[in-house]
C-alpha cells in the first residue's frame, strides 16, 4: 500500500512537473495576445489557431506515416503468416522490409504524442489565467481561495476559475488587495458575451452550448480526418 501511494505520489509529481514546464511558456504566449487584444475568448480562439498552424507540418508527418503503413500493412502481414512460428525469422523479415523501403515504424509517434503533451499545457493555461494571464501571485490566489471555501461556496476543483466567478462577492472585494480585486474585475473573461469562467451544468443555458459544440466540431473534424 505504501508502495503504491509513493508511485502515486510520483506520477502526480511528474504530471505537475509536465504541466507546469509546458504550460509556462504557453501562458506567456496568452499573456502577450491578451496584452493585444483585451479580450480572453478571441484570445484563445486565435492561440488555437496558432498552435494548431505551429503542429501542421507535424500533423502532415503523421498522416504521410499513416499511409505509408497503411501500404505497409498487407506485406506485414503476409510475412507474420509465412514465418508466424519462427518469430526471430519474422523479425529479421520485416526489419529488411523497414530498411529497403527506409521505412521506420516509430516516425508516427512523436507526432500523436505531442499533442498530447501540448494538451497538457492548455489545460493549465485555461484553468489558471490569473496565473497566467493577469500575472496575480500564488499567496494571492491561496487567500481568496481560502476566503471562497469560509463562505460556503461549492468549490469546482477549478479555484481560479470560482475567484473569477464570485470576484464581486463581498467577502472576496474587503479580503483582497484593492489592486488584485481590480485587476480581476478588469479581466474580459467573455466570448460574444457568454461568461467563459462560468461552469455549464445540465440546466438549460447559453454555457451548455459551449461543450456541445465543442464536442460536434471534435466529432466533425475526426470524420474529416478519416
Amino acid at each position: 500500500a505504501l508502495y503504491k501511494k509513493n508511485e502515486k505520489r510520483r506520477e502526480t509529481a511528474f504530471m505537475n512537473w509536465l504541466t507546469n514546464i509546458i504550460g509556462v511558456p504557453l501562458g506567456w504566449i496568452m499573456w502577450l495576445l491578451y496584452f493585444v487584444i483585451q479580450n480572453y475568448g478571441i484570445v484563445l480562439i486565435l492561440f488555437t489557431v496558432l498552435v494548431k498552424a505551429l503542429m501542421f507540418p507535424l500533423a502532415v508527418k503523421q498522416q504521410k506515416a499513416t499511409a505509408k503503413m497503411s501500404v505497409f500493412q498487407p506485406k506485414i502481414q503476409e510475412i507474420q503468416k509465412k514465418y508466424e512460428k519462427n518469430k526471430e525469422k519474422q523479425q529479421e523479415e520485416m526489419m529488411k522490409l523497414y530498411e529497403t523501403h527506409g521505412y521506420n515504424p516509430m516516425s508516427g509517434c512523436l507526432p500523436m504524442l505531442l499533442p498530447f503533451i501540448i494538451l497538457f499545457g492548455l489545460i493549465d493555461v485555461i484553468y489558471r489565467p490569473l496565473t497566467h494571464i493577469l500575472h496575480i501571485s500564488s499567496d494571492a490566489i491561496s487567500k481568496a481561495t481560502e476566503l471562497l471555501a469560509g463562505t460556503g461556496i461549492a468549490n469546482t476543483g477549478r479555484p481560479e476559475l470560482d475567484i473569477l466567478t464570485h470576484i464581486n462577492d463581498p467577502v472576496l472585494v474587503n479580503g483582497l488587495a484593492g489592486d488584485v480585486v481590480s485587476k480581476i474585475q478588469n479581466f474580459d473573461y467573455s466570448l460574444f458575451g457568454i461568461d467563459l469562467s462560468v461552469v455549464p451544468t445540465w440546466d438549460w443555458n447559453w454555457f451548455l452550448l459551449i461543450p456541445i459544440l465543442s464536442g460536434v466540431t471534435s466529432f466533425l473534424v475526426s470524420m474529416v480526418s478519416m
